[in-house]
Order: structure tokens, then C-alpha cells, then sequence
């Protein structure tokens, strides 16, 4: 059945489900002159006609995935009738979802496997005759890199670059030192935003208001370069810092910890400045490896793939998890996953206990409607773990 059709029934229509509302941090109406309003926005409509020209074919890949009269995620075709998309977003929804394609057909579906690691979902649309991506032409990405959401179709709902490389945002993987930094700060170095009790810098003497210049000799441009300078220092290891307070150079010797269990200052207070009123994804963290974006994406975009200048898929959206910071599973995650679960899968299904005729189509993603991992997709998380500990990648935390 066609989109239309459908549309009719659930009275509603289609630019209702396929609009995006623009999420990009411009100053507000009052504050720009009427001209300079023009020029922004023949500006923005120029850029994105560009990422428009080279997303079309993968935006042939992309879906939406609805219910009632809203899209609550997109997903990518990763194989035939097999589609991978955001699992905490069709979690909570308790009504029948379907799938719309790039061509506007609906079709059903149904969970197949969860990956609650990565926070993805495993979906079956048997119907569907989307072409799949090509897993062998997907792209590696490195800060800096300019990138750009895709949505079904082929249109490009934001773009932006790649502010923060690879690294993982699990808690047990981080050197912490027990400190946030201002989100707002825009001056050199990064400003203390809170110091927690008992925790490394505070033992070293920091306090809020404490502009860092350097920490373990890197010079910070940046609350996002002192990821960058705890590159290789595990916890307990200690490292040396610079701090600006009234004027005066303060230098110092910090030590790390493990980020203790329960810990809620100052990350809770850091997360809402972050957020600063913005719509955001269920799930912001905790992930095994993300690249960070400035892009501004809409929660309900999460499970789109995200393209470079050439055109070719170097991620997939996770999560819109600040002001100016959405995460995106780097491609080479994505490959691992889907090459060596989806095998697995299929072989499940060719099995006399697997009937899919009891399956129910349509159905929401209740907590125990995933489908069962073996042993061997369990390894297939390890190995991509090894692989991303050979590499060097870095947490968030700290």
C-alpha cells in the first residue's frame, strides 16, 4: 500500500510525517537585520542544495519509522528487508510501528535482535524492496571531517564537521578527574564549571571559575581538548596541569580515578547547561565508541545515516545529546555489526523451532520482544571491544 493510501486512513498528511523543524542555533528573528535574514538563508538553501547532490542514493536507503501521525526514528536497509535504527526511541513507544520508505510505500515490521551496547535495534520489514546500503563502500571519518545527516529520500536535515574523534563515552572506561567544564565558555583554555567532593581536583586544589590552560602538557583550546589531552592516561595515573585563577598561573598535579558509582555532581548540572532547552534522545551516553558532531539534529532523526563530502556513509546518528552535540556510530562499528549478526540471524531463522508466522507484524519494541543473542554475537561485541582498545580509542569523562 502506498503512502497516500495510508495517510488517508490515519488522517494525516504526509508532509506531517516527513517535515523537520530547523534545529540550527541561529541568533533569534529580532536580534538579525531583515537583509542579513535573506543572506543566511539563501546561504543555508545554497548548502544545502550541495549535500542534497550527493545524498540521493543513499537516502534511497533510508527509512522512516512511525507511529500514528509521528516519525519517532529513521533507520538504514543494511540487508535485504533487514533494517538497523535507534532502540531506545521505538522502546517506548506502545503503539503498532510501520516503515516508510524513500519511494513512500508502507510496510510492516518486527524486532528481530536488539543491541542495547550500541542502543540499535535489528528490525524485519519482509515486504520492503529498498536496495540496501553497500557495506564494503562505507568511509572512515576524523575530526574535522564536514558531514551531513541524511533523511529518506535524500534530503540533508543538517550538516556540520566532526568536533571530537573517536572514543568511548562508558563510564568504567575513563581516566576521571572529578571536574566539569562551562559549556558556555568561549574564551581560551576551558573554565571550571564544578569540582566534585573528594575527587582528584579537588584533592589538587581546583575550584569553579579556574580557567585550565594545560593539562598533561597540551595547551587547551577548548572544553573538548581536554578529552583530547587524557589521550592514553588511565585511572589512577596522575597528570600535570596549568590553571588561570585571578590573573595568577597556578601548575599543579592532578590524580585520576575511576569514575565513582552513583556520582551525580557535576555531570547532572553540565548536562542541563548542555541541553540549554533543546529537544534531546532518551539515551546520551554510555555508548562503547561514538565521533562527536556540531550538528543539531531532532531526536527523531537518530538511526539516520550521516555521509562526507564524497558522498559515502561514514556513520549513523545515535543520539542529539547536547546544544551543538550529536553522536554518530562510526561506520567501521556499524560494518562489524551487521556483517557478522546478520549471518547469524539468517541461520536462526532457517531453523524448524523459528516460526515466523507467529510473529506478530506491526508490533511495538517491548523489553522482551528482541530477539535471543547467542554466544557468537557475544563475541562479536568482544572483538569489535579488543579492536577498539588496540586502536587507542579515548572516553568522554573526565
Amino acid at each position: 500500500m502506498k503512502l497516500g493510501a495510508w495517510m488517508i486512513l490515519l488522517g494525516v498528511a504526509i508532509p506531517a510525517i516527513c517535515a523537520q523543524e530547523m534545529a540550527i542555533p541561529l541568533p533569534a528573528d529580532d536580534l538579525i537585520a531583515q537583509q542579513d535574514r535573506e543572506v543566511l538563508n539563501r546561504q543555508a538553501a545554497q548548502i544545502f542544495k550541495s549535500w542534497d547532490s550527493l545524498s540521493g542514493k543513499v537516502g534511497q536507503s533510508t527509512v522512516l519509522i512511525v507511529a500514528g501521525r509521528q516519525q519517532v526514528a529513521q533507520g538504514i536497509v543494511v540487508s535485504k528487508g533487514m533494517i538497523l535504527s535507534k532502540l531506545s526511541e521505538l522502546k517506548r513507544i506502545k503503539m503498532p510501528l510501520i516503515v516508510v520508505d524513500a519511494k513512500g510505500g508502507v510496510h510492516d515490521m518486527r524486532p528481530v535482535m536488539s543491541i542495547p551496547e550500541y542502543d540499535l535495534i535489528l528490525l524485519e520489514s519482509p515486504g520492503i524492496d529498498t536496495p540496501p546500503i553497500h557495506l564494503d563502500d562505507l568511509a572512515d571519518a576524523s575530526e574535522g571531517d564536514m558531514i551531513s545527516a541524511v533523511s529518506a529520500g535524500g534530503h540533508v536535515t543538517d550538516f556540520g564537521v566532526i568536533s571530537v574523534n573517536q572514543r568511548s563515552l562508558r563510564e568504567e572506561d575513563a581516566a576521571y578527574m572529578g571536574l566539569a567544564a562551562d559549556p558556555t565558555w568561549e574564551g581560551k583554555g576551558a573554565r571550571v564549571l564544578g569540582v566534585e567532593k573528594g575527587s582528584g581536583a579537588h584533592e589538587a586544589g581546583l575550584k569553579a571559575g579556574d580557567i585550565i590552560q594545560q593539562i598533561n602538557g597540551l595547551q587547551l583550546e577548548g572544553m573538548f581538548s581536554m578529552r583530547a589531552a587524557l589521550q592514553g592516561v588511565n585511572p589512577g595515573d596522575s597528570v600535570p596541569f596549568i590553571v588561570e585563577r585571578k590573573g595568577q598561573s597556578i601548575q599543579g598535579e592532578l590524580r585520576t580515578a575511576s569514575r565513582p558509582k552513583g556520582a551525580s555532581f557535576p555531570q547532572e548540572r553540565l548536562e542541563m547547561m548542555n541541553s540549554m532547552g533543546n529537544r534531546m534522545n532518551l539515551r546520551r551516553s554510555d555508548f562503547p565508541l561514538v565521533f562527536q558532531t556540531d550538528m543539531t539534529l531532532l531526536p527523531e532523526c537518530a538511526g539516520c545515516p550521516v555521509i562526507n563530502l564524497d558522498g559515502k556513509i561514514v556513520g549513523m546518528a545515535l543520539s542529539r545529546a547536547g546544544r551543538v552535540e550529536t553522536y554518530v556510530l562510526p561506520a567501521w562499528v556499524m560494518r562489524e555489526l551487521v556483517t557478522r549478526i546478520i549471518p547469524k540471524v539468517n541461520l536462526a531463522r532457517q531453523t524448524p523451532k523459528q516460526d515466523p508466522e507467529n510473529i506478530p507484524l506491526a508490533e511495538p519494541i517491548e523489553e522482551n520482544s528482541s530477539g535471543k543473542r547467542d554466544a557468537d554475537v557475544n563475541k562479536t561485541l568482544k572483538d569489535i571491544e579488543d579492536m577498539m582498545r588496540r586502536l587507542g580509542y579515548q572516553p568522554k569523562d573526565y
